[in-house]
């Protein structure tokens, strides 16, 4: 039975993640950045017969699709990186590639608004009283470079009882690994 891969597996991609949905919607939006006029690359180059260049692209692509979750356009990278090396260069057709890289950037434009809507929605509710032990142990985890899992910062965030924005700033700070510019807001 030849089942159709997964456009996005939200899951996997969590997984490669540790869990840390925030890192991965930046991940996430920086594929799109990098990747969102990748059809128009591909036509251009095939017709200009740069088929360098567009193996390159679709090498890349393959790679990252894979460690994203992104399963489709995987298999899709595989088999159209395959039918560079096999077709004529005047017969190269990227049109069900771009079909399929479409429909992923939808999917993963999708996932990310979901997110970044629901992530607004949702703070650490915190008891507005500082606990003095939690907010050293973040600052010693911080200044040891150690990863922190999105249970423990949730915990931390409620230890130090920062308002809306002071969260938002601080977990964008550790998500983005900037451990110096999150010490700076606790101190």
């Amino acid at each position: 039975m030849n089942q159709e891969p997964v456009i996005f597996d939200v899951d996997f991609a969590l997984r490669q993640f540790s869990g840390n949905q925030s890192l991965l919607v930046k991940m996430l939006g920086k594929f799109n950045e990098q990747y969102s006029d990748t059809e128009n690359t591909l036509v251009s180059d095939i017709r200009l017969q740069n088929l360098d260049s567009v193996r390159q692209l679709v090498h890349t692509i393959k790679g990252v699709s894979g460690n994203l979750g992104m399963s489709a356009l995987h298999q899709a990278s595989r088999d159209f990186e395959a039918q560079i090396k096999d077709e004529e260069n005047e017969t190269l057709d990227c049109t069900a590639y771009n079909a399929v890289l479409r429909q992923t950037l939808t999917c993963i434009n999708e996932y990310v608004a979901a997110s970044q809507d629901a992530a607004g929605t949702a703070s650490v509710e915190t008891s507005g009283v500082v606990n003095a032990q939690g907010k050293q142990d973040l600052l010693t985890a911080l200044n040891r470079n150690e990863f922190i899992t999105p249970s423990k910062l949730d915990q931390y965030i409620r230890d130090c009882a920062l308002d809306a924005s002071g969260q938002v700033a601080l977990r964008d700070a550790i998500d983005d690994l900037d451990y110096p510019a999150a010490i700076a807001l606790l101190e």
